[in-house]
């Protein structure tokens, strides 16, 4: 095994990396999260002398492209010895950033300055002129232009001078541990990295799974991040980066949990991997959106559908007839008996199991690992999208297609897109203020896109509807004449119980409870023989 090799870089080395297309951050990682106070505090221990930690990175090949580091866009041509951030990028992209960025960087992250009067780092957005005493974290690594600005402010005292340089010899002569792995066995850099994440903060097991699988970036989807958008472009809204992880590991295997370090056999094995990952999440979108009735990843009622699905998708193709059937009796169900009873890992573990062999028997299995069914009524109560109810009274609604309200009538009565309206964030409008129970739950919402219209209830008032928009709505003409006449409970009241006998029959007529859940009796009979 080829040992690490153990080096110290500099700021100025970094930075040189960054510009000459050989530092290259993989595409997955963990989009940049660190907020101002973190960079702020970061340059605040470089100046003190205090470690920041180590960088972790692969030496191997990087074909030629656009290298994204921070704010910084680069053209390079293919390199045969790149440097692959496996861990650290969080702190190379905060100094890279802030190094080497100009007038026009909008990211307030990378707009780095010590302020010699108050003797601190801070962040100003560009919208924010520095002060004279300001002193760009840009400027450092360029004696002449740092030269300068000292000159050019005369009032500084022999003490701010003083301090000036000393932040100026600290970032100049501060020097990173960096763990340099080469080779193409990435045994050893997986485990290394596997130890370096064990403490501290841990990272989400779909990042770590990025870090280890996503290096080479020279295929797409090569790495989740990449695979996210492509799904994305499905219509059906963005994914998480769990699911798709999540998902790719049941393609390949039903023990989802499983420790993912050693996945892949190459990249082409991992490329293999992400495209048929891709496929199969078509698939799955194509079926919760035209079979299971669900326009949108926001109102998948459990995020642990995606994966079992992915791996029946990629097992048997797209469901048909009798499997098809079963499989939306498991979602609808599922989605409000819980799909998971014994928590989702445990979920995700036994349903991915239950994919196997045959695909009308792994539709059947899965509706037997649910929980025995009991009474069910919808808790109109939920509104809120992170609850599987919520979701599942919005669906119910859905399900009546709503149509658009607005005081102009010529824009009145067209069904509303729920995919769309989703895509621009919340879908319920409160009708009345009303701070009881019922004002607080379905009964007194509707389904518009944000911002359609401020107050319902004055536009019920001031406007007349045709009845196919108002029922749209489950509203109907003795409901508006409550709200007329200030009867607000008796409205609620009313809207309650029809919100709750529209949700529960959509419910119903999905989940099919108490039918059941054998072969299809028709299958029985020879094509053409008739049933008495």
């Amino acid at each position: 095994m080829n040992r690490p090799k153990v080096d110290s870089i500099s700021l100025s080395d970094l930075v040189e990396l960054a510009l000459s297309g050989r530092m290259r951050v993989p595409s997955f990682q963990r989009s940049y999260r660190w907020e101002r106070n973190d960079v702020t505090q970061l340059f605040d221990s470089i100046l003190r002398g205090y470690p920041i930690g180590n960088v972790l990175v692969w030496q191997r090949p990087a074909a030629a492209g656009t290298v994204l580091i921070g704010h910084l866009q680069i053209q390079s041509e293919a390199v045969g010895d790149a440097c692959w951030v496996v861990d650290g990028q969080q702190r190379i992209t905060s100094l890279v950033g802030a190094l080497t960025a100009t007038s026009d960087t909008v990211d307030p992250r990378f707009r780095i300055y010590f302020d010699l009067a108050h003797d601190k780092f801070i962040s100003l957005p560009r919208t924010r002129e520095p002060g004279r005493d300001q002193l760009p974290m840009s400027l450092v690594l360029d004696t002449a232009r740092t030269n300068a600005w000292i000159r050019a402010r005369t009032h500084l005292s022999d003490e701010q001078i003083a301090l000036a340089d000393q932040v100026v010899a600290a970032v100049r002569d501060y020097k990173i541990p960096m763990y340099t792995v080469t080779g193409e066995n990435d045994h050893a850099l997986r485990d290394i990295f596997d130890r370096m994440n064990t403490f501290g903060k841990p990272l989400k097991s779909a990042e770590v799974f990025n870090a280890l699988h996503s290096i080479s970036g020279e295929q797409k989807p090569g790495d989740l991040r990449m695979l996210g958008t492509s799904v994305r472009t499905f219509g059906f809204g963005e994914l998480p980066e769990q699911t798709l992880m999540q998902s790719l590991l049941a393609i390949r295997g039903a023990k989802v949990d499983r420790d993912f370090r050693n996945e892949f056999v190459d990249d082409g094995d991992r490329h293999a991997a992400f495209i048929r990952t891709e496929m199969a999440l078509g698939h799955v979108i194509d079926y919760l959106r035209d079979d299971a009735g669900i326009p949108h990843v926001k109102l998948v009622p459990y995020a642990l559908f995606i994966p079992i699905l992915a791996r029946f998708m990629a097992t048997f193709g797209p469901p048909r007839g009798r499997a098809a059937e079963l499989l939306r009796r498991w979602i609808w169900r599922g989605a409000v008996l819980g799909v998971a009873p014994q928590g989702n890992t445990v979920g995700l573990r036994q349903g991915a199991a239950a994919v196997h062999t045959d695909a009308l028997a792994s539709a059947q299995r899965l509706i037997k690992l649910l929980p025995v069914a009991a009474p069910w009524r919808p808790d109109v109560s939920q509104t809120r999208l992170n609850r599987a109810q919520a979701k599942v009274n919005i669906l119910g609604l859905l399900s009546r297609i709503p149509r658009h309200l607005s005081a102009d009538p010529d824009s009145s009565g067209e069904p509303i897109d729920a995919a769309q309206l989703l895509e621009a964030g919340g879908p319920l409008t409160t009708i009345v203020d009303d701070r009881s129970a019922l004002g607080g739950g379905m009964a007194n919402r509707l389904i518009l896109p944000p911002g359609e219209v401020d107050d319902p209830a004055t536009l019920f008032l001031s406007q007349d509807f045709d009845e196919r928009v108002l029922a749209s709505h489950c509203l109907d003409a003795e409901s508006i004449a409550l709200l007329r006449n200030g009867r607000k409970a008796s409205f609620l009241e009313r809207r309650a119980k029809e919100v709750e006998a529209v949700i529960y029959d959509h419910v119903q007529s999905r989940a099919l409870f108490g039918f059941p859940d054998g072969l299809d009796v028709t299958t029985l009979f020879d094509e053409g023989e008739e049933l008495d």
